[in-house]
């Protein structure tokens, strides 16, 4: 996985739709001259051996020799993994956003940027035929993982090269064109692909640790590869010889995760370390390439407070109710809090004590229960209707911000017994500021499962969301206070905030971290802390009742057994049927 997973958020700041850091005041410009970079990804022309780089989500062109770097081309979007073309009159690279990636092309004569991806197609690493004409790249244009495609530019026809199970990607043409290598990735199992002219696919290498970054010597005889391993990341190299053979050419270096990029057949070039590395194919040692690239860095002041908002509860359920749990993640403290009973009076939590025979209220017990907060989903995508509120209520989902609605909305009708849904608080980017991230797309592990859940199947929300996103993002790149929206996933909403809490998961964050994004952390970033998102005296009364353990794997989290709004408590098999039996609703 890149180290420079921070072109995702970058990419999401530029989301209109999304919910971003609000500034106010004059913007200085300071000069900031970068020397190294930890996110760099090269390739050296053939036509004069100038590199390009991709440096600070920007495309670079620099001297042969290294020195002054040249800015090529910025965009909102992050920008990365250039590729010169065979004659040198053009570099292709990657334009991405949070919809995913897109492949364009700049002629250095004209300026004119191509780009040769549909918007609403996720296509990645591109890599030029040596013919010049054609380009192959990765595609989830089928929707069912990624395949190799190749596009004949001067007519614009596209044709799929692969179509095997899980994805192939980072495709890699020999010099002369025959022959083609390319990862193919199902599972957990990598393996480093060759098809040769005329002859069938072959696995040369495989592997149950990544490997990435395929790249051929000039001459054909062998193509270097990254292998990430728990200890480390080591750049080897298959040699095309009967039998095969693979060695290691280097494991002292901190690699980026690219290609490297040969000058002839006996130099290569590569990232590593924050530093171009030039090295010779029998020399055991790297030396630096340098480079310093100047750019206008803005300087801001600090962000604008968050705005507290109060929320008020709309017809109240009266009397007392005791939800008793076996276990209780409040929200508040790490773990569970284990044999609690949470008294609710006016749709507030106002106890939380030691189970004990009560006739102080009517008690809830339904066994072996999980209680958790309500989750909060800070960017949402717009309900489909009024109807739908039972539908996001049955996900756990208690409280929902969305832009202004393109339908006439009556929040007070999701306060209703009958027609009960999620708080709805119609915000947009000048009401709030907070950064919102969103990681999950069809590669997602665990969606499958997730789209075939007992509410999905109900409510018709099996359909797959587009590729975004070429890896999953670096958790020590993750904010500890990360708020999640699942807007930009593209699926329905309800079940688009559980695909990324199990996006989060999958990434590395413990459980309840992810619980956090959608809770307390959210509840802080919207202004609304100690009401929604933490379970506590004074509270909301927002709970989410599961049959499972959460914190041991967040995806139980939609084992739902039931869920209480405002204090008024609704059966999951209540929700689902009030939902179906809802106008306009899937």
């Amino acid at each position: 996985m890149r180290p420079a997973f921070k072109w995702m958020v970058q990419a999401r700041r530029a989301i209109t739709a999304g919910l971003l850091l609000v500034f106010t005041g004059l913007v200085a410009m300071a000069n900031d001259v970068i020397t190294a970079g930890g996110d760099l990804g090269i390739d050296v022309s053939p036509l004069d051996g100038r590199i390009v780089m991709d440096l600070r989500g920007a495309i670079w062109t620099l001297p042969a020799a290294g020195g002054l770097a040249t800015l090529l081309v910025d965009d909102e979007a992050t920008l990365r993994r250039p590729r010169w073309s065979p004659d040198g009159s053009s570099v292709l690279f990657e334009a991405v956003s949070a919809n995913g990636s897109r492949i364009r092309i700049r002629q250095l004569a004209s300026g004119e940027v191509r780009q040769i991806s549909d918007d609403n197609i996720h296509d990645q690493d591109g890599a030029w035929h040596p013919g010049g004409n054609r380009i192959v790249y990765a595609s989830d244009r089928r929707g069912s993982g990624l395949d190799l495609w190749e596009t004949d530019l001067p007519t614009g026809l596209s044709w799929r090269l692969t179509s095997d199970e899980g994805d192939e990607t980072q495709p890699a043409w020999s010099a002369n064109g025959r022959h083609l290598a390319w990862i193919s990735k199902r599972g957990r199992h990598y393996a480093l692909m060759l098809r040769r002219h005329g002859e069938g696919d072959v696995a040369l290498i495989e592997s149950v640790v990544p490997i990435s970054s395929p790249a051929w010597r000039p001459d054909g005889s062998l193509i270097t590869f990254l292998r990430h391993a728990a200890a480390g990341t080591t750049l080897e190299m298959a040699i095309l010889a009967e039998p095969l053979l693979v060695r290691v050419i280097a494991s002292d270096e901190k690699f980026v995760t690219a290609p490297v990029s040969w000058r002839d057949r006996m130099q290569m070039l590569y990232a590593a370390d924050g530093m171009i590395r030039s090295r010779g194919f029998e020399n055991r040692r790297s030396r630096p390439l340098h480079f310093r690239a100047v750019t206008r860095q803005a300087t801001s002041p600090p962000p604008r407070a968050i705005v507290r908002r109060e929320l008020e509860i709309v017809d109240p359920p009266g009397g007392r109710l005791i939800i008793r749990c076996t276990r209780l993640f409040d929200g508040i403290w790490q773990g569970y809090r284990p044999g609690m009973d949470i008294v609710i009076e006016s749709g507030r939590v106002v106890a939380i004590e030691p189970r004990r025979d009560r006739d102080d209220g009517i008690v809830l017990d339904l066994g072996n229960v999980t209680v958790i907060p309500g989750l909060i989903d800070a960017m949402a995508p717009p309900p489909d209707s009024q109807a739908s509120g039972a539908a996001i209520l049955a996900y756990g989902i208690t409280t929902i911000v969305t832009p202004q609605l393109q339908f006439s909305f009556d929040p007070a009708v999701w306060e209703s017994e009958m027609t009960p849904g999620p708080r709805l608080l119609q915000l947009d980017a000048t009401d709030i500021a907070v950064e919102i991230e969103s990681f999950a797309d069809s590669a997602l592990p665990g969606l499958d499962d997730l789209l075939h859940s007992r509410q999905a199947a109900a409510l018709g929300h099996g359909k797959m969301p587009p590729r975004r996103f070429a890896s999953l993002p670096d958790p020590s790149r993750i904010s500890p206070d990360i708020i999640v929206g699942s807007r930009p996933n593209r699926l329905s909403a309800g079940v688009a905030l559980h695909a990324e809490l199990l996006a989060l998961q999958a990434a590395g964050l413990t459980p309840e971290r992810a619980l956090r994004a959608v809770g307390s952390n959210a509840a802080r970033g919207l202004g609304l802390e100690n009401q929604v998102g933490t379970i506590t005296p004074g509270a909301l009364a927002d709970l989410v009742l599961v049959n499972g353990d959460p914190l041991a794997d967040v995806a139980e989290a939609l084992k739902i057994v039931a869920v209480v709004r405002n204090g008024r408590f609704f059966s999951l098999v209540s929700l689902l049927e009030l939902a179906r039996q809802a106008p306009g609703v899937e």
